[in-house]
Parts: structure tokens; C-alpha cells; sequence
């Protein structure tokens, strides 16, 4: 399955493809996955409306019983997009979420599958309609139940697994991914990986684009953790350490816009410039410097996503005096312009939305 955030975005953008997600209810079901696969919905569509403000939705979905009708959601007030009327999409734009059930044992497991004979008919009627199917967790079975997954190689919850083997011996459920595709199925193993899940299969499915901008916000990022206090002026609060490559990099990461200079940077390290070149490169593969320009080139990411700052000012804070050697080197490491970044993976309003008009003086 192709990765929803990549590290190195494409240089051409992303087509964003209409899709119609119905997340299947039923009484078994372990509710947490559904509301897990809402919020990262909910999310995608709030940051898809912020980078095309007015534009048509192309991302719908709708919570449907076992016999296929629309269900009531929690969110009906508050989303749009989620409606009792399905919209009118082609089965390849159509994905239905099949979520982990609730089981005291394997064969109660068993049991649960067999008696949901509606469930069942629904997901196969989707399957030769050629819908797209994301199972998670335990909601796999239903998949390997109908056969969908015979001569497939994927990975099943450990809990259930050596059950599901013997239940299901045409399939193969020896995978060590934690999820995994296997022609126009998704599954995932751990209903605590469902936020991760959906934007994986988003990624796939709807825009890659789209589905990076929204796991900066639901995915923990460890990276930028670090960055953000020093953008609001806070002082870094990290953990000592022996290592002298790693008070290098804490002394890089709190002067990220500063100037680079070699001396400082062993001096911190309490090493001596060619020793900590040597270790550097050992631990982390690159040098200094290198990791400096990927703390930058971090930084501008966030910069442009959720800033309206010009590039002059994002290159300052950067610590990159020359704007043009900025932009080459953010084009180098990104594949893309810094305009070019904006446009795809911004993350707040546009200009004229925040716009405060001229108010008449008072006589």
C-alpha cells in the first residue's frame, strides 16, 4: 500500500479522486474504531475545506446498518458531510469500513460472523460492485469468511490468529505488517492503529496530499514537538545526556536560525571538531550541517502550512540570509517550490479570510 505522508512528495500534485465512505454498524461492533475512522474524516474535510475554501466536496461518508440503510450520526449536526442520501459515486470511489467486533473468544468470534448473515450479503454486494473494503482488527474475519481473502498473504490480530489459520486455511495470515492490502482490501490488525488506518487508506484511495496534511495534525510528530516552542519563544526544555552527539543536536535544534559555525556547535558537544564529525556521521548518518538544513527545511514546512509569512521572512527564521540559496535547497530536499508547498499542504484559512475591513471613524 502506498504510504499517505510520504517523505519526499512527488513534484507533480496529487489528482484528489471523490470518495464515499459508509462505515458499517453492528451490534458487535467495537465503537471506538468507527468514531476513530470519523474523526480522521471529519479532520481531512475541515483541512481540505481550509486549502480549497468553496470548492466541491469530494469526501463524504455516512454510518449504514447491516441491511445497507443510512444510520443517524453523533456528528449530524455539526458535518455536512454526512448525510442519509448517499451521493452518487462509481464502486471504484465507494469504500466500506468494516469495524473490529467485540469477542469473548475465537469461537464466539466465530459465532458472531456466522449469525451476521446481512452484514455479510452487504459486503459481498459491495465487493462485485467493485467497492473498495477496509477491515480493522477482528472485523477482518467477515472478509475471510465470504472467501475474499483466500490466496492472500496478510496479517491477522495475534489474539485470534492460530483460530483464524485453521479456519481460514486457503488464506495466509503470516504477514508481520501491521497493516496491509491485498487487491481492493485493507486491513489492519490493532483498532488503535485505526487513526493511523484511515489515513493510510485516504492516501491511497482519495489524495496522498490531503492525507500527509492531516496526519501533521492527528499523528504524533515528534520533530516538530521539538521545533514549535522555539517559534513562540519558549525555552527548550530537553534531557541531559553523555552523549555528545546528542548535545549536539539538542544545541542545533535550539539554534536552528542561527548562523552555522562548526566551533560552537563542538563546544556544546564537549568534543573536539573532528571527533564529533566523526561520531555524527556514525549516528546519524550525515553531518552537522546536514541535520541543521533538515531542522530547517522542518521548520519552513510548518512555516508555510500554518503562517502567511512571505518567503523573506520564513528563510530569515530559518536562519538563511540569502532567500535563492533558500529556495534551491528547499527545492532540492522537497522536490517542490516553496509556493508549491503552500498550495499543497497548508493548513489555515486563506488570505482574504482573514481580512479585518476598515471600520468608518466615529464623528
Amino acid at each position: 500500500m502506498r504510504p499517505s505522508h510520504p517523505s519526499r512528495p512527488s513534484e507533480t500534485a496529487a489528482r484528489r479522486t471523490p470518495l464515499h465512505v459508509r462505515l458499517l454498524w453492528l451490534p458487535e461492533a467495537l465503537p471506538g474504531t468507527l468514531f476513530g475512522a470519523l474523526d480522521v474524516l471529519r479532520t481531512t474535510a475541515r483541512i481540505a475545506e481550509l486549502q480549497r475554501p468553496g470548492q466541491a466536496r469530494e469526501l463524504s461518508w455516512q454510518i449504514v446498518s447491516a441491511s445497507g440503510r443510512s444510520m443517524p450520526s453523533p456528528f449530524a449536526s455539526t458535518s455536512q458531510r454526512t448525510s442519509r442520501r448517499a451521493p452518487r459515486r462509481p464502486p471504484d470511489q465507494s469504500l466500506l469500513l468494516i469495524p473490529a467486533l467485540n469477542a469473548d473468544n475465537a469461537p464466539h468470534l466465530g459465532e458472531t460472523v456466522v449469525r451476521a448473515t446481512a452484514a455479510l450479503r452487504l459486503v459481498e454486494r459491495h465487493v462485485q460492485a467493485g467497492g473498495w473494503v477496509a477491515a480493522c482488527g477482528s472485523g477482518m474475519v467477515v472478509l475471510a469468511e465470504l472467501g475474499l481473502l483466500d490466496g492472500h498473504r496478510v496479517a491477522a490480530p495475534w489474539v485470534y490468529q492460530s483460530w483464524i489459520a485453521r479456519r481460514y486455511p486457503r488464506c495466509n495470515f503470516g504477514a508481520d505488517e501491521a497493516m496491509g492490502s491485498a487487491d481492493r482490501f485493507f486491513t489492519c490488525v490493532a483498532p488503535a492503529s485505526m487513526t493511523e488506518f484511515m489515513l493510510r487508506v485516504l492516501g491511497h484511495l482519495h489524495d496522498p496530499d490531503l492525507a500527509q496534511a492531516c496526519s501533521q495534525v492527528l499523528l504524533h510528530q515528534p520533530l516538530r514537538q521539538q521545533l514549535t516552542p522555539s517559534l513562540v519563544e519558549s525555552q527548550w526544555i530537553t534531557k541531559t545526556s553523555d552523549s555528545p552527539v546528542y548535545r549536539a543536536m539538542q544545541w542545533l535544534q535550539a539554534n536552528v536560525d542561527k548562523p552555522y559555525r562548526l566551533a560552537p556547535v563542538a563546544a556544546a558537544a564537549a568534543a573536539s571538531e573532528r571527533t564529533l564529525l566523526r561520531h555524527f556521521r556514525q549516528v546519524t548518518g550525515m553531518t552537522p550541517l546536514d541535520y541543521l538544513h533538515h531542522l530547517r527545511i522542518e521548520r519552513a514546512k510548518m512555516l508555510l502550512e500554518v503562517t502567511l509569512h512571505g518567503v523573506p521572512g520564513i528563510a530569515e527564521a530559518c536562519g538563511y540570509s540569502d532567500t535563492a540559496s533558500f529556495r534551491r535547497l528547499f527545492q532540492r530536499k522537497t522536490g517542490m517550490s516553496l509556493s508549491e508547498y503552500r498550495s499543497r499542504y497548508t493548513l489555515r484559512a486563506r488570505r482574504p479570510h482573514w481580512r479585518v475591513e476598515r471600520q468608518a471613524p466615529r464623528g
